[in-house]
């Protein structure tokens, strides 16, 4: 089960929902004198579809080097706006457009 937790990004308890509602069938094998639940690749990918596509180390890695570039032009935003008013007091405003 901590396979289909890891691979498909679902919680434990969404996987045990699936299995309750009769979506995801196992079958009981036992390994080392303990009864686990063996699932079939096609019942998993039927039950979650959403989660067939596995995140990659190279997606990771992009979708890291992504936050670290917007922290750091949340810190530089942040900078600049406290250059401008040092006391941190900053007021959102519209402008409201007037009809000729």
């Amino acid at each position: 089960m901590s396979d289909i937790v890891e691979r498909f990004l679902v919680s434990r308890k969404t996987v045990y929902n699936a299995i309750n509602s009769g979506r995801l069938k196992y079958q009981l094998d036992t390994i080392n004198n303990r009864q686990v639940r063996v699932f079939n690749e096609s019942d998993v990918l039927n039950a979650f579809p959403r989660g067939g596509a596995v995140t990659t180390t190279e997606e990771v890695q992009a979708l890291k080097e992504e936050v670290a570039a917007l922290k750091f032009a949340l810190a530089e935003l942040k900078k600049a706006m406290e250059s401008m008013d040092p006391t941190g007091q900053y007021e959102m405003t519209t402008i409201k457009k007037t009809h000729e």
